[in-house]
């Protein structure tokens, strides 16, 4: 998959370093919605196009405000920075006082300043939907005067609207040097159209029309005021509550509150903290993409030392609000920061209440049953600590400070020993056999609980009419977590598809070279928030769910990584294992029906079969669902000896229907049937069914003949795509060894695909009408 589509490491950086080229648009009236100053709505491009000409040109123009000599040299310092880490593309920069008009053609322009520093806003004000004036700059009807106050906007260049305009701009140069200085680029990564700032706070975001006849003008659908949404009516001695978007559930949130208020006088009273804190500024958001767009943060639940706050994501499917950060807050604020971070971790945990769910003993308890545990030489390790899965790490670590606060006598002499405590290896390797000893108990006491919820998790026993969801906006408001991810299910489920795969994606530098495999975390990203709340809707569409982690290498893919000792492999599947570990247990907590346990991995699997049986055999004793892997077609696919250790038989299926450059549709069917005829023959020998993992092609002339290959600037032709959908379905319907098929791939946005659109996906093109047939009338 990686290899098909997946942008590019360097790109990726470059995308949250110039990410305001990416999916930008802009508007131009002095009111909200008025239409681009010289140029019909039907004449300008969208904002996929903007993205697309950006990449084929790879030219930007850094204009900064050069009218205040305090300013100047940090703006233009700041953006020489940016233009050395900017690999592959032409980055020129000049200052208002030195460019030309010929010098926005033919490239994405990025534009940065206040109406003190760069001349160029008052000139833009007549072909902007922003008004900078001494008073402040003014947007939808709202003018925003504070020095704090800033704008991310993106809209087609005025002078070439080809190519996108960026722009930052606010009411004070070093408010918006700071935003510079702190960050990897222009932070266009999740804004949308526009986004409005006041200090850390998001006021506005929102995106603007695509449609035909009103492209770039305002949106009232897509404009959010947050400020306008937040409700902050309940305060407590403990805390001052901040409701976002409530939609009425005032006598919800109370209760939220009043428990969370109870859960802080418990903590105190243990904790014997007696003397008068300042409350804790507590958010409530009722889905992680409005909390995203308003801190710039999707974690479940996340706390802010700095301003004392917590934010949490509480909604019907998953609730963040189990007072762990609270909790750390309150540590962090009465008794500072521990030298063993595993302390403040763990006793925040302890602290908490129904710790995802069914609680942090509970999950414990399953990670040592299961013997996926982590050693407490891990948890003593501050760095790794941080580094590993929050999942795997956060419930261990609660049970090792109940047994701390049981081995020391009460939680007082822990707090004696908070700030300084950290244990050498005698005592480190006594206190590991007498927690080994504790989780023993622990789990003992929760194995009849376990054996239940491992019979009571889901299975589909459905044939599964699926599709690769792929994460393709990269944004908050676009990728797994957003509302339009969600309309892309909705979408997908009425072509009559009943399963979906999600992917997060880990990296690798050098597949010679074995290194840490870390979580997505980033908020754009494919984080464990954004394959939850996928996994959640997807499922409340009636959709099976199969979870995909995927290694990506850049410029390779997953099928170069081979080490080049034994020593390399050893420290390769250990942390391979560490990485699916997490997955696994992310599955079970959120009952994701499926997991593939790899992704084309063709030198890493033939030669390792018993390494491989030894992985499925530790996944299977945490995660109770079905388990595949997904084999790249040809030679992996046909030389893979652990399929019997599996419930599938995984293939991304990527063999050529033809080689011909105008077959007829009966040599296409004739491909499909040798394809199936060398499935099915792996299949006889291991008798287990078959899930075409990956399958697909794109909509250029002749994908039969290479379907792997990326469709890079060739034309579209959307027809012979549909051509090699019906040739597949066609032959592959009604063959009993097959329980799945998965399209690569469905987009997480509407707007990606259409007629105009060369890639995968068969949204918006003729292979959606195939798929809609086949999957809503014949199967």
């Amino acid at each position: 998959m990686a290899h098909k589509s997946r942008i590019t490491k360097p790109l990726l950086l470059l995308l949250l370093l110039l990410t305001a080229l990416l999916l930008v648009q802009f508007a131009d009236s002095e009111d909200s919605g008025g239409e681009a100053r010289g140029s019909r709505s039907v004449d300008l491009p969208t904002r996929q196009t903007l993205r697309e000409n950006f990449f084929a040109n790879r030219q930007a123009l850094f204009i900064y405000g050069a009218g205040d000599a305090r300013f100047s040299d940090r703006y233009l310092q700041t953006i020489r920075n940016y233009q050395s880490r900017a690999r592959r593309i032409d980055i020129e920069i000049k200052s208002d006082r030195d460019v030309l008009e010929s010098d926005w053609q033919g490239k994405t322009v990025f534009l940065v300043g206040t109406l003190q520093s760069n001349r160029l806003l008052e000139r833009l004000n007549d072909r902007l939907p922003v008004q900078f004036t001494p008073e402040g700059f003014a947007f939808a009807g709202k003018r925003y005067p504070e020095a704090r106050d800033r704008i991310t906007l993106l809209y087609p260049n005025p002078y070439d609207s080809r190519y996108a305009l960026n722009l930052l701009g606010g009411n004070s140069d070093e408010a918006l040097l700071k935003e510079l200085e702190q960050s990897s680029g222009f932070i266009f990564g999740i804004t949308g159209d526009y986004r409005i700032m006041r200090g850390e706070d998001c006021l506005v975001f929102g995106l603007f029309s695509q449609e035909t006849t009103s492209r770039w003008q305002f949106d009232p659908a897509s404009y959010r005021d947050f400020s306008a949404e937040t409700v902050s009516a309940f305060r407590t001695p403990n805390y001052n509550f901040h409701w976002h978007n409530l939609s009425g559930a005032t006598g919800a949130a109370e209760e939220t509150a009043r428990r969370l208020d109870r859960a802080m006088e418990n903590a105190r009273k243990l904790l014997g903290i007696t003397e008068t804190l300042p409350p804790i500024d507590y958010h409530i958001y009722p889905n992680f993409e409005d909390k995203g767009l308003v801190t710039g943060n999707t974690d479940l639940s996340s706390a802010d030392f700095s301003r004392y706050a917590v934010a949490s994501v509480v909604c019907r499917e998953i609730r963040g609000d189990d007072f762990s950060r609270d909790a750390r807050l309150l540590l962090r604020r009465r008794y500072g920061e521990p030298r063993q971070q595993v302390l403040e971790t763990g006793l925040s945990i302890y602290l908490s209440d129904a710790w995802r769910g069914k609680g942090y003993r509970y999950w414990a308890a399953r990670l040592h049953l299961s013997g996926n545990g982590a050693p407490l030489s891990d948890l003593l390790d501050n760095e790794l600590l941080v580094q590993e899965s929050p999942l795997v790490m956060e419930p261990l670590a609660g049970t090792l400070v109940a047994y701390l606060v049981n081995r020391w006598g009460g939680i007082d002499s822990l707090l004696e020993r908070y700030r300084q405590w950290s244990p050498d290896p005698a005592e480190s390797e006594l206190l590991a056999s007498g927690w080994e000893a504790y989780l023993d108990s622990l789990a003992a006491e929760f194995t009849e609980d376990i054996r239940r919820g491992r019979e009571a998790f889901p299975r589909s026993e459905d044939f599964q009419k699926g599709f690769c969801h792929a994460h393709e906006g990269y944004r908050i408001y676009n990728g797994y977590l957003s509302a339009l991810s969600d309309q892309a299910l909705a979408r997908l489920a009425s072509l009559g598809s009943n399963a979906v795969s999600i992917t997060p994606f880990s990296y690798m530098g050098d597949p010679r070279r074995p290194n840490f495999l870390r979580h997505s975390r980033g908020a754009g990203s494919e984080n464990d928030e954004s394959i939850i709340h996928a996994a959640l809707s997807a499922k409340a569409l009636g959709m099976t769910v199969m979870l995909k982690p995927h290694i990506w290498l850049g410029r390779s893919w997953p099928g170069e990584i081979e080490m080049q000792n034994e020593q390399d492999w050893e420290a390769f599947f250990q942390y391979y294992y560490r990485w699916m570990r997490h997955y696994a247990l992310l599955g079970e907590m959120y009952e994701v029906e499926n997991l593939c346990v790899g992704v084309e991995l063709v030198r890493a699997t033939v030669g390792q079969e018993a390494r491989w049986r030894e992985l499925i055999a530790r996944l299977r004793g945490l995660y109770s669902g079905k388990i595949t892997y997904a084999a790249n077609w040809g030679s992996e696919f046909e030389k893979v000896r652990f399929w019997d250790a599996l419930d599938y038989i995984g293939l991304n299926c990527y063999y050529p229907l033809s080689e011909k450059d105008n077959p007829s549709d009966a040599d296409l069917q004739a491909g499909a049937a040798r394809i199936a005829e060398t499935i099915e023959a792996v299949q006889q020998r291991y008798r287990k069914p078959v899930l075409l993992t990956e399958i697909g092609f794109t909509s250029t002339a002749a994908p039969w003949k290479q379907p792997h290959e990326v469709a890079g600037g060739r034309p579209v032709d959307t027809s012979s795509q549909a051509r090699c959908y019906e040739a597949v379905l066609s032959e592959l319907h009604g063959k009993s060894w097959l329980r799945g098929i998965y399209w690569w791939k469905w987009p997480t946005y509407l707007d990606y695909g259409g007629a105009a659109n060369n890639d995968f996906t068969p949204n918006g093109k003729p292979a959606e009408e195939v798929v809609a047939r086949w999957y809503g009338e014949k199967w």
